[in-house]
This record gives structure tokens, sequence and C-alpha cells, in this order.
């Protein structure tokens, strides 16, 4: 048995020293001591002011700061960002006399650290290497107290060896934890036994050492090379103010007193270490010392505390370091479940996918169809054989159609739901609901004992069952036919008498099939009380459900996939582990009760979804078949989950992720680096995927990237643009396909890359006491669904906050004129309304009387610029191509057999550059007969590709674009390909109101 004591034994000796001599205690007012003038400028060293600084100066004009503030001593912190200028940063404090005191330097001499050294000799510079190191808490027994000395020493020897042959010296840093203890500090510089290695203390580290920091003080002074300041109180760490400027603290001037009388005669810091513009953090500090100095003798103040300009708010809120980040293992794995417990695969019923009763298929979500009539011999001879135009208007459709009896069920552009004759195109009935119907699927359920069949799908809030024959209100089921879910836009699932259905927003429910009574919910993102609540440290917003949900119909299991937490990229406000968003989450579809989940990515602030349906798979793993889940997600990742536990069936690595610079931010450690399955897209941004398709498409998209970052996992930085594949993916709420036959699946996926900036909202805020302007009363009434009572925007619509730093007056009158993308037209509001709208999104129609301060306590909160693409000067995907793929994966090893370029954009084409592939919404449906359906880029075709290698069998032009998966089936005898061809969409393209069906010619 271990024996825990409260703190390693390295500090006892220290503790009983002192309780042999007489602790000291905070210098007494009124005892002066003569001593150096510590705190005068000329001994001051500025630190924690260059990645976080608000400004983001680069050396130049950080040196210019600091001269005019006369600071002469800089200790240099940085960034991987940093890099590429470290020559020119020495070069510039030499030319204005700057004195280098402290590089920050990684805990071990990887390549990082040897470049540092390498500048440093260069420019032969000799300064303090300040270093940190991790090796957990601060409680741990004798023994690990000894391995954790050996360790350190272990790790610090070839830093200290490095240092020394250019004449530097080591400084240990306390960043918390067992590393950050005076004492044990102590001990391992007795044990490297090297005279070039000391201690850094900073007391933003030490509020934990409040009561013994005189004793530590005495004990350090032999090995202290630099004593960082802070403002300091009792308990301000636990409440949220670690980090103050100095004379903001209750103690600041007794613990100045103390360090002055204890005879330190070493340079003094003073802290940056907020996001705010360095220099008025540093004035900050700077009026506080000038304050408080002169009270060190007992003289009286001098007025009044100063009034801090920052200090009061985001000094109190840390910023991630990575010290503690670099010290973790680089890699962690989660073991692959052992093939012996894998989930034996049940028969299906004879003929299981022989229909198309729900949307994707059934389901199970394969969209595969039993057909073999179309076969990759015949596929060149597909005619289009018949052409249904609802004539209710142009908009976009993103649903698959379900056949049933030889009768489609599918929405149209003019928010009806429409029964059409799936042999000929002729409407039989359509039926208009209240919204926007079947946004992304409806289902058809059969009927039982005395309850008939029923189309269920969702629109607006309702819920709706009709009468497929018909196409009226079923008027048993709830209110006449609906009941309120709350926005819905995914198809329900139907097992036994519950109708599960997933919220937009957030969470999952059920209704009674035949009454449509509630059932159950779940909470995606949980309430207080639930498991997961403590993995939110305020919960917000995301985490739903928005590609799909999969049934296995013989267990009763309902599966669901759902989205990041939001706001997108800041995730300071919601720290946490963010459990159940990225998840695949298996749930009781009777009870709701959660069976296991399974999450990708923690935390994730990049708006990486996992956004398609959940796969149900049958095949052969390691010589017997299982069943499984086969989730495609947006940064190109295909899990494979056992049905029954959610245990993967291949080992998931995850990597060390880098830290953030947003104030309040906290990155989650590790995230995924998958091997197997091998990703089907992109997952890092770099300078070679750059563009080289012409000179100036090349020049174009570096000048953007100057001032970006990019990089694996890099969190999003104020004022700066990063530079990352994923928001359309990899895989799209379209999903892909799965052959029963071979165990392959197929998914469709894009590469392109985006470029986003994270900033502070507007200052400007309204007295929400203060009558509306009327342009605030319009947005209230068409904007506020969409983009939120605050602007910062509702699940993956973008925020309006900020508007005025990516778009003029004409660009958005625009856009509320015609709309663009998935945002409406408002054609209907008048010029005056547009006008007075637009003021409002401006921030120019809030009278002063109307106006209040924006809030300045606690984390701040930031929006962003939307979500502008990173293109060339013609505006193509800014990377080399394939900007968009079809891809076949084979379950049982893996393995990537093939992935061919998926759409052109026509006017290359036109020069010739063909096979590029290009940005697509479409996702592929398979046939028995080893063909491929696919559409959804911008080119408007449908093609069909050949099952075994990628290659393009046959291609038809739609009329629109089409921007769903298609739906294969077979109606008197005869296999048909049916999609719906409407436009608009992400891409932008033509609006139209088309359903084309495909099949071989008759003779």
């Amino acid at each position: 048995m271990k024996l825990q004591l409260p703190v390693c034994a390295g500090v006892l000796f220290v503790i009983c020293l002192f309780l042999m001599t007489g602790a000291p205690t905070l210098a007494d007012e009124g005892t002066p001591t003569q001593g150096v003038n510590l705190f005068d400028r000329s001994n001051l060293v500025a630190w924690c002011i260059v990645p976080f600084d608000a400004k983001q100066r680069g050396p130049e004009a950080r040196a210019e700061m600091l001269a005019r503030m006369n600071l002469f001593k800089f200790a240099y912190d940085w960034r991987a960002e940093h890099i590429s200028t470290f020559d020119e940063e020495l070069e510039t404090l030499k030319r204005w006399n700057i004195e280098l005191s402290a590089f920050w330097f990684p805990g071990a001499l990887n390549d990082e650290a040897k470049t540092i050294l390498d500048v440093l000799k260069r420019h032969d510079v000799k300064t303090e290497l300040w270093v940190s190191q991790g090796f957990g808490d601060v409680q741990c027994t004798p023994e690990e107290h000894k391995q954790r000395i050996d360790a350190a020493v272990l790790a610090l020897r070839p830093i200290v060896d490095a240092a020394a042959a250019i004449g530097c010296k080591v400084g240990l840093y306390n960043h918390g934890g067992w590393f950050g203890e005076p004492e044990n500090q102590i001990e391992i510089i007795k044990a490297l036994n090297a005279p070039n290695v000391g201690i850094v203390y900073n007391l933003h580290h030490g509020h934990a050492h409040l009561d013994r920091f005189p004793q530590l003080l005495q004990a350090m002074l032999p090995y202290l090379y630099c004593l960082n300041l802070n403002g300091m109180s009792k308990d301000a760490e636990a409440k949220g103010l670690k980090i103050m400027p100095i004379g903001n603290g209750d103690l600041d001037l007794a613990l100045l007193r103390t360090i002055r009388d204890s005879g330190y005669k070493g340079p003094i810091g003073i802290l940056g270490h907020t996001m705010d513009d360095a220099e008025q953090t540093l004035l900050d500090n700077l009026d506080g010392l000038e304050w408080l100095v002169p009270q060190l003798d007992g003289a009286p103040p001098k007025g009044t505390r100063p009034h801090f300009r920052v200090g009061a708010k985001e000094a109190r809120v840390e910023i991630e370091d990575p010290t503690r980040r670099t010290a973790l293992p680089e890699f962690q794995v989660i073991p692959a479940a052992h093939a012996d417990s894998l989930t034996p695969a049940q028969p299906l019923p004879a003929n299981y996918y022989a229909t198309w009763n729900r949307s994707h298929g059934g389901n199970h979500n394969t969209r595969y169809a039993p057909l073999t009539q179309i076969t990759k011999a015949n596929a060149s001879q597909l005619k289009k054989v018949w052409e249904y135009r609802s004539g209710d208007g142009p908009a976009n459709v993103q649903s698959n159609p379900i056949i049933v009896d030889g009768v489609m069920y599918a929405p149209t552009s003019g928010q009806h739901v429409a029964a059409v004759d799936a042999t000929n195109g002729n409407e039989l009935w359509r039926f208009k609901p209240d919204g926007q119907p079947a946004f992304r699927g409806l289902t058809f359920w059969p009927g039982a004992g005395d309850l008939g069949p029923r189309l269920l799908f969702s629109a607006g809030n309702w819920l709706y069952a009709l009468d497929p024959k018909t196409g009226q209100l079923c008027a048993d089921f709830g209110d006449h036919g609906k009941v309120v879910t709350g926005e819905v836009r995914i198809a329900p699932a139907v097992f036994k008498n519950a109708i599960v259905v997933a919220n937009y927003l957030r969470d999952v429910s059920a209704y009674d099939l035949a009454t449509g009574q509630p059932l159950w919910t779940f909470h995606t993102i949980p309430h207080d009380g639930e498991y997961a609540r403590d993995t939110w440290t305020d919960p917000e917003d995301g985490a739903n459900c928005w590609g799909g949900i999969a049934l296995d119909d013989q267990r009763g299991i309902a599966y669901v996939s759902t989205g990041s937490p939001k706001p997108n990229f800041a995730g300071n406000t919601h720290t946490g582990q963010n459990l159940f968003a990225n998840c695949v989450i298996a749930l009781d579809a009777l009870t709701g009760k959660r069976l296991w989940h399974f999450q990708e990515l923690r935390h994730d602030i990049w708006d990486l979804d996992i956004p398609a349906p959940p796969m149900l798979v049958s095949f052969n793993w390691q010589g017997r078949k299982v069943d499984a889940v086969a989730q495609f997600t947006k940064i190109g990742n295909t899990l494979v989950l056992d049905r029954v536990t959610g245990e993967s069936l291949f080992p998931i690595r995850l990597r060390r992720a880098p830290v953030s610079t947003v104030p309040g931010e906290r990155t989650w450690p590790y995230q995924p680096d998958i091997d197997l399955p091998q990703p089907f897209a992109r997952q890092q941004f770099t300078l070679d995927d750059v563009t080289d398709r012409t000179e100036n498409a090349h020049a174009h998209v570096m000048k953007q990237l100057a001032n970006a970052s990019y990089g694996w996992y890099q969190p999003m930085i104020e004022n700066k643009p990063v530079a990352l594949y994923g928001f359309h993916g990899g895989a799209e709420w379209t999903g892909g396909c799965f052959d029963p036959n071979t165990g392959r699946v197929y998914v469709s996926s894009n590469h392109v890359p985006w470029i986003v900036t994270l900033f502070r909202p507007d200052d400007v805020v309204r007295d929400p006491n203060a009558p509306p302007t009327k342009g605030q009363q319009l947005y209230e009434a068409n904007c506020l669904r969409c983009h939120g009572p605050d602007r910062y925007g509702v699940g993956t619509n973008p925020p309006l906050q900020g508007l005025n730093r990516r778009l003029k007056d004409d660009d958005v009158r625009n856009q509320i004129k015609n709309g663009k993308n998935l945002m409406p037209s408002f054609a209907t509001l008048t010029d005056e309304e547009v006008n007075a709208l637009i003021e409002f999104l401006f921030l120019r129609d809030v009278p002063e009387s109307a106006k209040r301060p924006a809030a300045t306590g606690g984390v701040p909160r930031f929006t962003h610029n939307g979500y502008p693409r990173l293109s060339d000067d013609e505006g193509y995907p800014g990377c080399k191509p394939p900007y968009g793929t079809l891809n076949c994966i084979d379950l049982a090893s893996g393995k990537l057999v093939w992935q061919v370029p998926l759409g052109i954009y026509p006017d290359l084409a036109f020069w010739g550059d063909d096979n590029t592939g290009a940005e697509n919404f479409g996702g592929p449906s398979i046939t028995a007969g080893g063909v491929i359906f696919c559409a959804g880029a911008a080119d408007l075709k449908l093609r069909a590709f050949d099952a075994d290698n990628g290659a393009v069998l046959w291609e038809h032009d739609l009329p629109f674009g089409g921007y769903a998966p298609p739906t294969i089936y077979e109606a008197n005898g005869k296999e048909y390909v049916v999609i719906a061809a409407t436009g608009g969409g992400k891409l932008g393209t033509e609006l139209g109101d088309a359903y084309v069906a495909f099949a071989l010619d008759q003779n």
C-alpha cells in the first residue's frame, strides 16, 4: 500500500527547519530596510508580452514600445508562429539597446530548442533559458519523489549542457504541480551540480505558497535568477483572480517589503499574460509599483489606488501555457476491442434491403439496393425517363426521396410533401404543412394491427403523420395529425411504438406512434445532475444531430451522431470535454437510456462535427461476421464501432494537441490521429498544399497566408487568421453507402481550405430596457431564429457580430434581397425596411440614451469573420486538387481501396484541367450490380461509377444541381435512379424544382 503524503519529501526539510527556527512572516509595516533600487524601471524585466499581446506587435513595434516606456530588459516568450522571426527579434533588440534577459525554452532538447540555441549562438547572445517540466501533482510518495528527481535531472541535463556550451544559464520556472515547488527545484539543482542552473520564481504560480513565501524566498535566494511579480490577494486564485496587475492585490505591499528586505538583488519581472494591449498591461503594473514603492518605508499612499486600464478584467483570465502540455507523452492509444468480444452479426430478414421506405435507404442508412438490372456493362445506356416539376417555386431540397409500392414520397421546393407515381413522374397528391418539410428526410411506416400506415416527417416545429394513400393528416395522431417537437431536419426512425427524432438545436426524443404523446428525451448537453454535466463549465449550444439517425430494428437501439459545441471557434466560455458533442451515441429506442457513446474530438473548437448519419454494417472481421456502426466524419475519419458495446474495431491513436492563446480557453490535451481506417480527407493545412494552378493563383493565396497560422489542430488566435480544412468535410450530412456483399463503404468528400479570424465583438451594447428601433424589430421578426438574440449565430448559422469587419452595406442589402446559399431571400421587405435592418446590423441606429458599456468582467466573448474560403485570385480553392473525391474503404482491413476526383469546374475543364474534382454535397448510393450513383458538384451532373475501381461509367446533366443522395428502386420490374435536382444550397447554383429519374432504355 502506498503512503500518501501531503507534500513531496523534498518539502519536509524546509518545513522542519522553519518549525525549529521560527517561521518568518511577511514583513511588518514601519520596518524600513535600506536596499538596492529593486523596483526601478532599470531593473524591471517585461515578461509575457509576445503571444499575449492583443495588438500582436512584431519585433520592431515591440522594441519601440519598451524603449518608450524606459524598459530595457525583456524576457522573450513565443509560440510556433514566432520561430521564423527569432533572428529579426534579436537584431531589433540589439539595435534598440534592449537586453534579452531570458528566452522561454522547451522542456526537451527538440528541434525548436536547437533552433533557439543556434539563433543565440549566431547572435552571440548569452541569456537565461527559462524551462518548466511536468511530473504531476504536488503529492507523491517518497519513492515517487526520488523517481521524479531522477527523471527531471535526466530531462534537464542535455539542456543545461547545451546552454553552458554557448554561455547561457538555465532557470527552472515554477508553473504549478510538483516541479513548481521551490524545494523540489532546489533538490534538482543540487543533483544537477552545474554552475549555470537557478530558479525563476513567479508569484502568479505561487498562490499556494503565500503562507510560507518568506521562508521559500530565503531558501531560494542562493539560486534565484529572477522574481516575477503579480497582484496577490488571499484566495484570489480560487476566485478566478490568478493574474492581476501589481497594486490590485491586498498583499502586494507586504510582499514587496518582504522581497526588498530579503536581500535579493536580482531583476524583477512585470507580467503581461493577458490578451490585452501589452503596453496597457505593462503600464498598469508600472502605475501599481509607483503607487506602492513609496509606502515601503511607511509613507502614506499618494492618492488612491491607480485606476487600472485592463487589470480588473481579463488580467484575471488565465492563458494556457504550453509547458504542461509539452510534458505529456506525444501519443496515447485507445486499444481496439478484442476480436472475440465483438458482437456477432444477426441475420437480417429476407429482402431487408429491397425497400427504400426511409431516407438513406432504410433504418440502417446503407443506401444499398439489391438490384442488378443496371450493370457496369450497360450503365452507359441509361436515359432520362421522367422529370417531375413541382411548380411551386424554386428552392433548395436536400432530401433523399423514398419509394413505396411504386410511389415516390418527397418534399417539394415550395414546401409541400408530394406523392408521385415513380414510373412516370405524375403527381398523385400534395400536402402543405406549416414550415419546410422533410428537410433531410422522411419515413414510411407500413402499419400494424389496427393502426394504418403513416408517412412521418417534420416541418417547422411539428412532427406530422399523413395517410400515404390520400395525403390527409392522421387525425388520431397528436393534435389532429401533428405534435410539437421543436425543429427537426432529419428522417424519424420507428421502433415498435416509438418514433425517435433528433432536434436540430439539441436533444433526442421519442413520441408514441399511435398518439403522438412524448415518451422520453435524452439531453445531448447534460442537465444539472445528469451524467457528464461536469464535462462543461457552462453548457451553451450545439451537440445537435443534424445528419440522421440509424436504428437496429432487431435490438431496438437508436444511433445518433452529433455536432460540435457552439459557439464555433472560441470554446473559452464552455471549456471541458463537452459530452455529448462530436459523438456517436447508442440509445435504447424505447426508454432513451444511453447505452454507450464514443467521442471523436474532445472540446471541438473547429466546427468539425460528426455530420453524417451513422451506418449499420455487417461484415467479415478476422474470420467471423460482426455487427458494427460505420461513422464518417468531417475530418475524414471512418469510425468502426461495435454495435452493442461501442468499442472501436481499430486502435484509435491520439496525438498531443497544441494549446491556445485565447483568454480562458482550455484546449483538450489530445485529439485523434488515426491510422486505420485510412483517412479519406486532408486533415492539416500546410504550405505544401498551396495551389500551383498559376503563378498568380499561388501568389494570391500566399499573400492571404502571410500573417496566418496553420497546423495540426491549430487553435484560433485573436485577430490573426487560421487556415484549416473541414468545415464542409471530409464527409458531410450526405454520408455514404455500404455494399454488404463486399464489406466496402463509399463516401464523397471535400478537400477545400478555409481561413477564419477570431476577434472581439462590437463594443456598443444596447440597453435591453430601451425601446427597440425599427431595425431591431425587423431583426427579431426575420433573423433572430437563425442568428440568435445576441447575433452570435445559432448552430452552424454564422454570427452577425462584427459584420462591419467583413461586409459593406451593399453586400448585406444584396443578401437580404436575393438570399445566399442556405439563407432565403427576404424580397418582401421594402427598401425602407432593408435600410433600417442594415442600420441595426451595423450598430448605427443606437441612440446615446440606449447605449451601455460592454461587459468587462469574466471570460471575454469572441466572434469570427464567418466562413471564408481560402481561394485563389479566380475564386477556385486555394489548395492543390483534388477538391472533391469519391472514396472506397474496405472495412475489414481499413485500407483506402481507391479515391477518384468527383466533379469538375467547367471553366477549368474547358482549358483541359478536367481532373480536379469539385466541392460537392450529394452522397453516393450503390446497387448489387456494382454501380455507384453520385451527384452533388456544381457541374450539375449525375454520374455512375464502377464500385471496383471508381471509373466513371456514365454521366448526365441535371436541370439544376443535385444536392442530395439518389434513390435506387424497382417498379413494375424496372430499375430506376431518381434524384432531387433543385440547385442552391451551399454551392449557390441556380435554384429549381425538379426530381429526375433515369432507367435503361426499354429496348
